[in-house]
């Protein structure tokens, strides 16, 4: 393997002449030996080239494959491998995932050790690989999918060093479904109690409305999964938008009572509060509390609220703590006025996730359709579900499973927030990767959260870094690298001349063909400029329409010199993909370590 400081070529050039080299792959460039004067230009690809300025005669570990070189002198130029990282193909590992039978194919691969805490050289260990959409079915020797095809939204792999055993799961029937759907509460809409505290910024949420013509007390519940120390309630009034029809404010709260408890049975009674109703000039009403409590209900007599409506209402409510705002808040009630059933439907693609303490801690996106996606692209990210359930014998017990919407995404403005797409334990912590997206310029930005392990049942624990602090608002967070995808992955480097610093992982703007990589000097930076790797053969191969997406690495099947990652291989035609089942499923690389021992 070639190592820092190794020569990569050495040639003569002339005069004024423009020469084109190209290296065996895409390098990290160290030192150059030349003298007068270069006109460098560097590419990925062999088909854009841009201008680079050398410094020091030096390319400062930036990364390329070809450049076109034009000397002010007749001279023999060396190169010389830089610090950083190269990328060869894992064949073995890519054949692994490629079957025309059973499982077929899928995205959106993540791997966690089930035995022990991940780290490097664990690939003896068992591993869970898990899956976005999925093809299971068959094909016939001329690589065409035989119909019937199922198409799953996740599915998983078990994995101990040999063979991958494929799973999906199967209903009463035996017939395939996915492993993970969204439960009840998340596939309707209406006037329901969880949107008084699922906070999504601009994404419009109906208000929480009770039941028509009631008689006994409402109860609203709000549970804060461990106990804090609330020390003000801010409650938003009813008010509704005048595109939904005729609305009135006067349904709103006058009076409630406050109750607190710490196991969801013995309640004690706080106080009772007046509220006014909504305006615009008074749109709040602040209530200072003084309340250690996992659950607070808020109790409503009919009595003391009586409109000629026969209903009463809500918009939303705020709970601070010292620390700030508990975002992670579960809403339920005894009254409710009507849902309907979601249309259209949503299902889980599944993200990053933790094994600890023999459980497994996994945190999908909440996807809709959106059939004003082109194809291929029909679908938009709905929320996050935070989904646990027990490891028993090396394995996920994903029929029982619990879940709940987690506050990980928002809108705001123009930015779409959303977490984790990477996770990387460190001693105590979990750090949360997410990025922000602008929306108008499709540019990612990386930002940062992290949480006590033990904490893990509790997201209001979460705290994301704003560059010098860490704040409980994830709207806040400093962006730490441009261009990343939305699954990607960060790890310590635990040898070699970067020793100690963080290595990011990701697709160069989510779908495309180049493979980026980051060097950080702490989990929260401040990190290099995107360094190009790997540009991917299979958008040149295939067709027109297909691409490749979300790089990331698979920590624990690595070794500390040698990084395996995988990218992902799509068609946004689904004829192309049933033509041909080799296209969809992960390719596998290596990315070497050029440090010296």
């Amino acid at each position: 393997m070639l190592k820092h400081n190794d020569k990569l070529i050495e040639l003569n050039l002339t005069k004024d002449k423009e020469t084109l080299i190209e290296l065996e792959r895409i390098y990290p460039l160290g030192k150059i030996d030349f003298e007068g004067s270069l006109k460098v230009l560097v590419s990925y690809d062999n088909k854009s080239f841009t201008p680079f300025e050398i410094i020091d005669k030096s390319f400062d570990n930036n990364t390329a494959r070809y450049l076109k070189i034009t000397s002010s002198i007749d001279q023999k130029v060396a190169i010389y491998l830089g610090l950083g990282y190269y990328a060869v193909k894992n064949e073995e590992m890519t054949k692994k995932f490629e079957h025309s039978h059973g499982w077929s194919g899928a995205d959106g691969i993540y791997s966690f050790n089930l035995d022990n805490l991940e780290d490097y050289n664990q690939g003896n260990d068992h591993t869970l690989f898990v899956f976005g959409d999925t093809f299971v079915g068959a094909s016939n020797k001329d690589k065409k999918r035989v119909e019937p095809t199922a198409f799953l939204n996740n599915s998983l792999g078990y994995y101990q060093g040999k063979e991958i055993n494929f799973e999906a799961a199967r209903n009463q029937k035996n017939a395939l479904v996915s492993l993970f759907e969204p439960n009840p509460s998340m596939q309707i809409n209406g006037y329901l109690p969880k949107n008084l505290t699922l906070y999504q910024g601009d994404i419009y949420l109906r208000p929480y409305v009770s039941s028509l013509d009631i008689k006994d007390d409402i109860e609203i519940l709000f549970d804060f999964n461990d106990i804090h120390n609330v020390e003000k309630i801010v409650i938003e009034n009813f008010h509704d938008s005048p595109k939904n029809g005729f609305t009135t404010s006067e349904i709103g709260v006058k009076e409630l009572d406050i109750y607190y408890s710490n196991d969801n049975t013995n309640f004690t009674k706080y106080d009772s509060f007046k509220l006014d109703f909504y305006s615009e000039s008074n749109p709040l009403n602040e209530l200072l509390v003084s309340l250690d409590a996992r659950y607070i209900k808020l109790v409503i007599s009919p009595d003391k609220n009586q409109n000629e409506f026969g209903f009463i209402g809500l918009k939303k409510i705020y709970f601070y703590t010292k620390k700030g705002m508990l975002f992670d808040v579960t809403t339920t009630s005894n009254s409710e006025f009507s849902y309907d059933e979601e249309k259209p439907y949503s299902w889980f693609w599944l993200q990053d996730g933790v094994v600890y303490n023999n459980k497994f801690h996994i945190y999908p996106c909440i996807i809709e359709q959106d059939k004003n996606g082109i194809e291929g692209f029909e679908f938009k990210v709905k929320g996050v579900a935070r989904l646990e359930m027990d490891i028993i014998d090396g394995k996920i017990d994903y029929k029982n499973v619990k879940m709940k919407e987690a506050p990980l995404y928002r809108v705001i403005g123009d930015r779409e927030y959303v977490f984790p797409i990477a996770i990387n334990q460190e001693d105590d912590y979990c750090y949360f990767y997410g990025y922000y997206n602008e929306k108008s310029i499709f540019l990612r930005h990386l930002i940062v959260g992290r949480i006590k392990k033990d904490k893990l049942h509790d997201l209001n624990e979460l705290e994301y870094f704003d560059g010098e602090n860490w704040t409980c608002d994830f709207t806040n967070a400093k962006s730490l690298v441009e261009h990343v995808s939305c699954e990607m992955s960060v790890q310590k480097i635990v040898e070699g001349e970067n020793k100690g610093k963080y290595l990011a992982i990701f697709q160069y703007d989510t779908n495309g063909p180049k493979i980026a990589y980051s060097i950080g000097e702490t989990p929260c930076g401040p990190f290099t400029k995107p360094r190009i790797i790997y540009h991917t053969p299979e958008v040149d191969y295939y067709n027109k329409t297909t691409y490749t997406y979300n790089a990331k690495s698979h920590l624990h099947l690595s070794t500390p010199r040698s990084i395996l990652v995988s990218y992902n291989c799509n068609d946004t035609s689904m004829h192309a993909n049933k033509e041909d089942y080799t296209i969809y499923h992960p390719r596998f690389l290596n990315f070497i370590d050029t440090s010296n021992d």
